[in-house]
């Protein structure tokens, strides 16, 4: 009976936690964008975020320590201040620092969260961000046919409060350009034989398959994890988000 009432809360906390996301990506003019979330249990610790705010589009990529129902919690708990944030026409480094600082006092001594937190402006083609722990975010550059890799800019977020806001990054996308956000549930899942997929085999699948579309490009990658992992099991949460300028045609 125990077990059985655990499950059906696991499983109203699934419900809760998939509600928090995006239930239809986002319409941005001059761009095409996709977010995946597969727990590797019924609840997760990642989450993402793909929403209007303002005029540009909000983009988020989180991931808390651990498995399970605590995780989930933190992760939505973020989400909803960072909207709320938003929502009260706080700006980036602004809202960045008040989410901090609420989780800084609310998360337990061990536990905090990473994430990538960015304001696409879709007429300047510009992504302003703070990547609090999140590493590394991949840009792929259309022209030249490759990815550079960026290290994250801040401590992860609830870690402990800021004294002054972060200063934000800046990453402008070109035509074409591709801004690649995964959890780490991608770079670390082992082929059952102890080796990771790793970034050099993301960039591959980016590389090849970057021309067809965002939900295209996330399916690709989830069939090349598949692929590698031979029917190991799943042991982290899985995220992807991606951000593209379109090409004209």
């Amino acid at each position: 009976v125990e077990g059985e009432k655990m499950r059906r809360e696991m499983e109203m906390a699934h419900v809760v936690q998939m509600s928090t996301l995006p239930q239809a990506m986002p319409e941005v003019a001059g761009y095409d964008v996709h977010g995946t979330f597969r727990p590797a249990l019924l609840t997760g610790g990642d989450t993402f975020d793909l929403a209007p705010v303002g005029d540009g589009l909000l983009v988020v990529l989180a991931d808390a320590t651990g498995h399970g129902i605590a995780p989930a919690l933190s992760v939505t708990q973020m989400h909803a201040m960072l909207r709320m944030a938003f929502r009260l026409g706080a700006d980036l480094e602004t809202a960045f620092t008040q989410v901090n600082d609420l989780l800084a006092e609310t998360l337990a001594e061990d536990r905090f969260v990473t994430a990538f937190i960015g304001v696409l402006d879709p007429h300047a083609h510009v992504v302003r961000y703070v990547s609090a722990g999140q590493g590394p975010i991949l840009h792929f550059h259309a022209e030249r046919g490759t990815c550079s890799r960026h290290k994250p800019t801040s401590f992860p977020l609830g870690a402990m409060p800021l004294p002054r806001p972060p200063r934000a990054a800046e990453m402008t996308l070109a035509p074409g350009d591709v801004l690649v956000l995964l959890s780490d549930g991608i770079y670390e899942f082992g082929d059952g034989a102890g080796e990771q997929f790793g970034e050099d085999r993301v960039e591959q699948v980016v590389v090849r398959h970057h021309g067809r579309g965002t939900a295209a490009l996330s399916a690709a990658l989830l069939d090349a994890l598949h692929v590698f992992a031979g029917g190991a099991t799943q042991e982290d949460d899985i995220t992807v988000v991606l951000v593209r300028r379109e090409a004209p045609r």
